[in-house]
């Protein structure tokens, strides 16, 4: 994907090329090794995490009640929306400035676990209160005292994995990410089999949440151990760098990523509000698939904007390749997604036949999402916050505008499986394709496909060692 090597001190490597040269614009090191390294060990992380997730809500579905299944995915939404509000909306930040931070970087990231943790505590807590407020069948697990507690808990542990992977990335060695990511998934599958017996009625929520807890640590033994400290050691002093800089920067990342987010894990709190916990238990298997396929396209676009800003000159052909990857891979997902559904939810019960329109359309609509997303990564690099604001609230606005739209008017869906998912499958297609057709005229003269181009010029120095 990035187009020209980028040289570290840190992984031994030669010195990149200085800002004058033009080494590499077309030539043999077209494909960056780093940018190509840190890419695909994302996608690989995604396709693991993919796979594995999906091997998770097979054995589910067969060993627990749609009702648990039910109960469990519920919580587990609820414990993901306090990690988008809070914490991943950092990990545009981090991308962005840890590649600048230099000998500040420690500092940096031990700030932002002392933050996110602290907040996402707190409002676990008030998420707790309204979710008793609020009621719905689907929730009763967290109705719990002891439950409680370890949703507290988790939802802690889920910030600091969330930003531990950022970090990971910033430092460009996203390659650690897949490694913790499969053993996480390979031990919620151990754990979801053993608890069926003694726990059927939370066994799902406990077996996702205590590998959680526990692989975070030697994750971040590793970062504080190893990878900051040699990171520190050979970065420049990044005296330009000031909080002002970055706390503008993070103010209008996070507001843009907290639609985002907001979207991705709203919608699943709104479906489990208005039905029943095994009609949510259809909903969420597909929706988990959807967000794989979507982490696709998200994943790619971290190492544009890391590696944009290491190297301006190549963003738009960084951006060229994430996208041409994305869309290719993506479209092989497509297919094969609207093929096998029919069966594969078949396999599962009866009642996730449901669920097949609401898969089908939640595939297609990674597709405009794809080149959203990617764009996104671009405007992080140039520090576009306006942009990136505008964009954000351009997509929730629709998605979920059309969701809540279409959920009153479901009956139009009658036909498709379940109305009121296939309803929600056809919101966010369509809020996907408005928010694409808003970036293509921008995403266009990025990319040199009208006659103007908007790169940076090639004469920008590289930020990164």
């Amino acid at each position: 994907m990035y187009e020209r090597a980028i040289a570290t001190r840190a992984a031994g490597e030669d010195s990149a090329p200085g800002p004058g040269s033009t080494r590499g614009r077309r030539g043999h090191d077209r494909n960056s090794p780093r940018f190509l390294q840190n890419a695909y060990a994302l996608v690989l992380n995604t396709g693991i995490s993919g796979v594995l997730g999906l091997a998770y809500w097979v054995l589910a579905a067969h060993y627990y009640d749609d009702t648990d299944v039910g109960r469990g995915s519920a919580a587990i939404s609820a414990l993901m929306l306090l990690t988008g509000l809070v914490s991943v909306n950092f990990t545009g930040t981090l991308n962005r400035f840890i590649p600048e931070a230099g000998r500040r970087t420690t500092t940096v990231v031990v700030g932002v676990y002392v933050v996110t943790s602290a907040v996402v505590a707190v409002l676990a807590v008030g998420l707790l209160f309204a979710l008793h407020m609020m009621g719905g069948p689907a929730y009763d697990i967290l109705r719990e005292p002891g439950t409680r507690i370890w949703f507290v808990a988790a939802a802690v542990a889920a910030s600091v994995i969330t930003v531990q992977d950022s970090v990971l990335t910033g430092l460009r060695v996203a390659v650690w990410v897949p490694v913790w990511n499969a053993v996480f998934a390979v031990s919620k599958l151990v754990l979801l089999v053993v608890l069926a017996e003694t726990l059927p009625r939370s066994g799902v929520f406990f077996s996702w949440i205590v590998p959680m807890i526990v692989v975070m640590f030697p994750v971040n033994l590793l970062i504080f151990g190893r990878l900051l400290p040699r990171h520190v050691r050979t970065a420049p002093s990044a005296s330009q760098l000031t909080a002002a800089q970055v706390g503008r920067f993070f103010a209008a990342d996070y507001l843009g990523a907290l639609f985002l987010y907001g979207t991705m894990f709203l919608v699943p709190i709104l479906v489990a509000v208005r039905v029943q916990p095994h009609t949510y238990a259809y909903f969420f298997i597909a929706w988990s698939v959807a967000t794989m396929m979507n982490l696709v396209a998200v994943n790619m676009a971290v190492p544009v904007a890391v590696e944009g800003v290491c190297d301006p000159a190549r963003l738009a052909d960084y951006c060229r390749s994430a996208l041409t990857r994305a869309l290719c891979l993506l479209m092989l997902g497509v297919v094969g997604i609207g093929l096998a559904a029919p069966y594969a939810l078949g396999l599962l019960g009866a009642g996730y036949l449901d669920a097949v329109p609401l898969l089908q359309l939640l595939a297609f609509a990674s597709l405009p999402s794809a080149v959203v997303d990617i764009y996104l990564g671009t405007l992080r690099a140039r520090t576009e916050r306006r942009r990136i604001i505008a964009v954000q609230t351009l997509r929730a606005t629709a998605v979920l505008g059309l969701v809540v739209l279409l959920l009153h008017y479901n009956q139009v869906f009658l036909r498709f499986g379940d109305p009121r998912l296939t309803a929600v499958g056809a919101a966010v297609l369509l809020g996907q394709l408005v928010a694409m057709l808003a970036v293509l005229p921008e995403l266009g003269r990025l990319l040199g496909w009208w006659r103007h181009s908007s790169s940076i010029p090639a004469d920008e120095e590289n930020a990164c060692p």
